[in-house]
C-alpha cells in the first residue's frame, strides 16, 4: 500500500479532530458569559434533579449539565465541556466506524472530515444545539456498537447496544426513528435478519426500557406545557389531507437535501461519478465489510420513511433538516464505501480534503468575525451579544441581593440571570411551579421581562399572571418598578433593557 498522506494518517486523523474541537471550544469561551437559546434553557432547568423537565425533549444534556455544575458551576464553561464531549464522542465514533465500513484509511478520514461540513456540525452546533447534539453522539456511537455487533454478535454488544438506544432517546426523544429503521433493515435482509431474531436482543430491549421509561413515564404524567407539545415541533396541519400530504412530502424532502449541506455539493462536484457507479455496481471489485453498503443505504431509506409516515399519520408539515439526524447521520460514511465499491480510483481525495480544510477555516473567521464586528452590525435578535453581566450588576444596584426567586418572561432571560444569580431560584412563567425548586429561606422577589409599547404591556400582563396564581403573590402588593439598560457588545449606540419588579420582602412563595 502507498504511503498515506499525512492528513489520512490515524494518529494525525485523531489530533485534528481535537484540535478542532479545541479551537471552536477556545472561540466559545472568548465570546464570553452570555448563553445562547438551547443554553441557556439548559442553565435554567438545571437547578435540581428530575427524571425529566419538558414534555417534548428528554432529560440527559441537563443532568449531565446538573453533575458538571455542582463542581464548577453553571455557565458557559461547564456547557462548554459537556458540548465539545458530545462532539468529540460524535467525531471518535464515526471515524472508528468509518474505519471497519472503509478499508481505503483515505477515504475513512474523509468521510470523517465532512462532517465539518455540514451546517448542523460545522456551524449550528458550536453556538447552540443541545439535545440535539447529544442525540448526534449517540447514533454515532450506536452505528460504532451496531458495526462490532455484526462483526461479533456477542451478549456484551447488544448491552452496549441497548444502553446507546436508551441513551440516545434521552438525548432527544426522536431518536426513536433510528432505534425503529435499524431492526427493520436487518428483519428485511436476510443476511442480517439473525441479528434482531435472537434472544439476546430482549437484553438490549431490557437496558434501554430501564434508561427510558422513568424520563419518558414522568413526561407523559405531566404532559406538555402551552406551546410545548408534539404538535409545536411539527407544525401539525388541520387543512384538506391531499393539501397536507403533499406539503409535508415536499417539506420532507427539502429537509433531506438541505441536511447534507454543503457536504453534500462539495462531494458530488469530486466524487459524484464513483459514487453512482458505485451505487449501481452489483458485485464490488472485493468484498464488502459487514454491515455493507446495501444495509446502511437501505437503513437511510427506512428511516426517511419512517419520518415521511408522520405526514399521513400525524399531519406533519414541518421537518427541520436537524429532526433528520436519525435518518442521515451515517449519510457521509455511506456515500464514501460507495465511492470505494466503484473500485474506480478517486483522484480528487487531496483537492477535496483541501476544500474541507478551507470550509473549517472559514468558518472560524467567520465565527470570530460576526462576534467581533458586534451588534451595530448584527440583524435580529443577537442573543450572544446582549449584556447579561452589565444587567446582573444594573439589578444589583437597584437593590436585589442576589438570593431569592427570579421570576422571568422567556428562557434566554433566565438562563442568564441563573448564571449571574446562581444563589437565586430562577422560575420562567411558561412552566408550572413543580417544574422549578422549592423556595427557600426568606430572599427577595423579583419579576423580570423584557418588551417595550404593547408587547411589554402584554408580557408583564402574563408576568403579574404568574405570579398571582403559581406562587400566591398579591396584586396589590407594594414592589418597585423601573429597568435596566446595558450597552450590547461591540455597539456605540445600541441598547438591552430590562423590566423589573422587585419586592423588598418575601410573598407568598415568591422568596
Amino acid at each position: 500500500m502507498p504511503l498515506q498522506p499525512a492528513w489520512a494518517q490515524p494518529r494525525n486523523v485523531a489530533l485534528l479532530i481535537a484540535g478542532y474541537l479545541l479551537v471552536h471550544m477556545g472561540v466559545r469561551l472568548w465570546m464570553g458569559p452570555t448563553l445562547g437559546l438551547d443554553d441557556a434553557e439548559q442553565a435554567l432547568f438545571a437547578q435540581q434533579w428530575l427524571l425529566n423537565y419538558r414534555f417534548r425533549a428528554p432529560p440527559l444534556f441537563t443532568w449531565v449539565l446538573v453533575a458538571a455544575g455542582d463542581v464548577i458551576g453553571t455557565g458557559v464553561l461547564a456547557i462548554s465541556l459537556i458540548r465539545y464531549a458530545l462532539l468529540a464522542i460524535l467525531f471518535g465514533s464515526i471515524y472508528l466506524t468509518a474505519r471497519r465500513l472503509i478499508r481505503d484509511e483515505r477515504l475513512a478520514a474523509l468521510a470523517t472530515y465532512s462532517f465539518t461540513a455540514i451546517y448542523v456540525f460545522g456551524f449550528y452546533s458550536h453556538h447552540d444545539l443541545t439535545h440535539t447534539t447529544a442525540l448526534s453522539a449517540f447514533l454515532a456511537a450506536s452505528w460504532y456498537v451496531f458495526v462490532r455487533l455484526c462483526e461479533t454478535p456477542t451478549t456484551r454488544w447488544y448491552l452496549a447496544l441497548g444502553l446507546c438506544f436508551g441513551l440516545g432517546m434521552l438525548g432527544k426523544w426522536n431518536f426513536i426513528m433510528f432505534a425503529l429503521a435499524l431492526p427493520l433493515a436487518c428483519l428485511l435482509s436476510p443476511a442480517y435478519r439473525g441479528l434482531v431474531l435472537n434472544w439476546r436482543i430482549v437484553l438490549a430491549a431490557l437496558v434501554t426500557a430501564a434508561v427510558v421509561l422513568p424520563s419518558a413515564l414522568w413526561a407523559l404524567h405531566a404532559g406538555p406545557a402551552a406551546g410545548d407539545n408534539v404538535a409545536s415541533l411539527l407544525g401539525r396541519e388541520d387543512g384538506r389531507f391531499l393539501r397536507v400530504l403533499v406539503a409535508g412530502t415536499l417539506e420532507l424532502a427539502t429537509g433531506v437535501l438541505l441536511y447534507p449541506q454543503a457536504f453534500l455539493t462539495i462531494f458530488l462536484i469530486a466524487f459524484g461519478r464513483e459514487a453512482w457507479h458505485g451505487l449501481r455496481t452489483h458485485s464490488p471489485v472485493q468484498p464488502e465489510p459487514v454491515p455493507d453498503s446495501r444495509f446502511v443505504g437501505s437503513t437511510i431509506v427506512i428511516a426517511v420513511a419512517l419520518h415521511w409516515l408522520l405526514v399521513p399519520l400525524a399531519r406533519a408539515t414541518d421537518f427541520d433538516e436537524r429532526l433528520l439526524q436519525p435518518a442521515l447521520l451515517i449519510l457521509p460514511v455511506y456515500l464514501f464505501m460507495l465511492v470505494e465499491r466503484s473500485g474506480m480510483p478517486p483522484r480528487a481525495m487531496a483537492r477535496y480534503a483541501a476544500v474541507i480544510g478551507g470550509l473549517v477555516a472559514a468558518v472560524f473567521v467567520v465565527r470570530v468575525g460576526l462576534h467581533a464586528a458586534g451588534a451595530d452590525y448584527c440583524r435580529g435578535a443577537c442573543r450572544a451579544l446582549v449584556p447579561f453581566p452589565e444587567l446582573a450588576a444594573g439589578l444589583r444596584s437597584a437593590g436585589f441581593k442576589g438570593k431569592g426567586t427570579i421570576v422571568v418572561s422567556d428562557f434566554h432571560i433566565g438562563g442568564n440571570l441563573r448564571v449571574q444569580f446562581p444563589d437565586a431560584r430562577v422560575m420562567q412563567i411558561g412552566y408550572p411551579s413543580p417544574v422549578w425548586p422549592k423556595p427557600s429561606g426568606t430572599g427577595q422577589c423579583l419579576a423580570v421581562w423584557v418588551g417595550s409599547g404593547g408587547t411589554g404591556a402584554r408580557v408583564r400582563s402574563q408576568v403579574d399572571a404568574y405570579l398571582a396564581h403559581e406562587l400566591r403573590v398579591g396584586a396589590d402588593t407594594a414592589r418597585r418598578e423601573s429597568s435596566v439598560a446595558a450597552t450590547m457588545h461591540g455597539s456605540k449606540t445600541r441598547t438591552y433593557q430590562l423590566a423589573y419588579a422587585l419586592y423588598e420582602a418575601p410573598q407568598g412563595e415568591c422568596r
